[in-house]
């Protein structure tokens, strides 16, 4: 078969990273922040630029300690360029996963010496839902992510150098793993450290490995990164830091599921097949493959085997880690993306190629592909009609006190968004059942590229606003109205409610009432001082035969109301 041109391998590139920052920037500050993560950080960061202090983020006059500095600088640099706003706030994600992006489609150029392979790779990592979901939210993940694959990345280069040419890429290593400290803590180190090793030792490199990494130099290059922020804080709040950070944050996080953030061993697996569908299909097969073969033929092989086997074992380790662990969100496996579109981008292209690897692969690819195809598609078909159903049960899991979401009694209408995204999956199938079909696998990475990019079109520019209007926007509108009416002198508090978000779009603390504490309303109710008091609708009862209180307006399940 005729090997494609260095100059369209490009311009795959090329056109695989025009698409994904369309995804990732279009319409970035459409959608009301969400609760909790968006809210606190974006509430952070403009206490941070209103105060001038860069040092200790705070949020709601208090120390927010649950993360390192990088990702507020970062956001209030994005503020000051676009103003206070969702899109400032989500800038720095989404570039951080263009940048992420454009990364892994030239490590694969660079190990291949193919730019379509780069390409396809790119692709398999910038058309994931899981990784768009990420790249659209204000969060450290992807930042981190970026830190990580980079981290990795001029490792794994460094290991095919002889000395001295390795000892650049190993500084570099060193240099995007100390960033990674300074964005989320110590889970970077956790990441890159112990999946080098292994794949040093599984390679029987490991001593080669310790001794020409540059330690010292490793060790002084993360201090030089790190310490300014890390020493003066310290030297700061002291134990109050150490405390917050270290211990709640990351040793608790560990042990114990926070906030309700929990799940089983096998909680990232449903999430990895839906997060990075369609790809992971095709990951399967040549993640068994890079694992069954031995050492010995590992280091007899080609580069590109050698990266595969790399990328099997960076995968498996974020999988085991997380999993591990006591506390689980979907974003925290996002590390492990990169790797699992690099194994996903060479499987399709062995595909592309004529090379089937075998039977059992080829069962493994299909199965996986059009199953999780035709699951999400009847999903999807169904929603419209399941939601409207199963809506009083999702009102009534929330909790009744300090709740991040009020949702009204009545579900929202989705019908056009849902049906979209499973007419575009439906089509998918039946392109891939025809190929499947004919035995016809070269158009399979065009298909899957072009499906996943309409899919994920749907969903994040159509499906989600939708749905995400329905359920933050009128918090947003009601926080606006706060901010209009209320001056200088007028008290504003939650009552059962805590949404950072509002912080925010008040631009003001909040003082927080719990509903057990209702009767410490009275004297602001009684009193001449005007006092709004947001809160939601099912807790009107507790509030409405107090003197003074009167209900204002309504919004969705929110409820404003005061002594007005």
């Amino acid at each position: 078969m005729r090997r494609p041109r260095p100059i369209q391998g490009a311009l795959t590139l090329l056109l695989v990273l025009a698409v994904v920052g369309a995804l990732l920037l279009a319409g970035l500050g459409k959608m009301a922040l969400t609760d909790r993560d968006e809210g606190e950080y974006a509430a952070s960061v403009a206490a941070m630029v209103k105060s001038g202090d860069y040092l200790v983020p705070t949020l709601n006059g208090r120390p927010y300690l649950e993360k390192p500095i990088l990702v507020f600088w970062a956001v209030a640099a994005a503020q000051g360029v676009l103003g206070p706003g969702e899109t400032a706030a989500r800038l720095p994600s989404a570039l951080a996963g263009f940048a992420l992006v454009l990364a892994v489609g030239l490590f694969v150029w660079r190990i291949s010496g193919r730019p379509g392979l780069g390409a396809l790779a790119a692709a398999c990592l910038g058309l994931c839902p899981l990784f768009l979901l990420v790249g659209r939210a204000c969060l450290t993940d992807m930042l981190l992510t970026l830190f990580t694959t980079l981290s990795l990345a001029w490792f794994f280069l460094a290991t095919e150098k002889e000395p001295p040419a390795d000892r650049g890429w190993y500084l570099a290593a060193w240099a995007a793993l100390g960033l990674g400290v300074l964005t989320k803590g110590p889970v970077a180190l956790a990441v890159v450290l112990p999946a080098a090793l292994i794949y040093a030792l599984w390679q029987r490199q490991l001593l080669v490995v310790l001794k020409r990494a540059q330690l010292l130099w490793g060790l002084v290059i993360l201090l030089v990164i790190n310490l300014p922020w890390y020493g003066l804080i310290w030297y700061k709040l002291g134990s109050q830091f150490w405390q917050a950070f270290f211990v709640s944050q990351n040793l608790r996080r560990f042990s114990e599921a926070l906030l309700g953030h929990g799940g089983g061993l096998v909680y990232y697996l449903p999430v990895l097949l839906l997060g990075a569908f369609p790809f992971v299909a095709a990951a399967l097969p040549e993640l068994g493959r890079s694992l069954g073969q031995n050492p010995r033929a590992h280091r007899q092989a080609e580069p590109m085997a050698r990266l595969h086997l790399f990328s099997a074992v960076v995968l498996l380790w974020v999988l085991v880690v997380f999993s591990l662990a006591a506390t689980k969100q979907i974003n925290y496996i996002l590390p492990g993306l990169p790797f699992l579109a690099i194994l996903a981008g060479c499987s399709l292209d062995r595909l592309a190629r004529g090379e089937t690897g075998g039977r059992l692969a080829r069962g493994v690819f299909w199965t996986a592909l059009l199953g999780l195809s035709a699951l999400l598609t009847l999903v999807l078909a169904a929603l419209p009609a399941a939601v409207p159903l199963l809506w009083s049960r999702i009102v009534a899991s929330l909790r009744f006190d300090s709740s991040e979401y009020a949702l009204p009694s009545y579900g929202p209408v989705l019908l056009g968004w849902p049906l979209l995204a499973a007419a575009v999956l439906a089509a998918m199938c039946l392109a891939l059942i025809g190929l499947y079909r004919s035995g016809r696998d070269r158009p399979l990475p065009w298909t899957l590229g072009a499906g996943a990019a309409l899919f994920c079109g749907v969903l994040f520019l159509g499906l989600l606003p939708q749905a995400a209007g329905y359920i933050q926007e009128p918090a947003k509108q009601m926080a606006l109205e706060v901010a209009r009416r209320a001056g200088p002198q007028s008290q504003v508090k939650t009552f059962g409610l805590w949404k950072p978000s509002l912080i925010f779009y008040t631009g003001r603390e909040l003082p927080r009432v719990r509903v057990d504490q209702a009767a410490e309303l009275a004297p602001e109710l009684a009193g001449e001082r005007p006092l709004f008091v947001m809160t939601r609708v099912r807790l009107l009862a507790a509030l409405d035969k107090r003197p003074g209180f009167s209900e204002l307006s309504r919004y969705g399940g929110y409820l404003l109301g005061g002594n007005q």
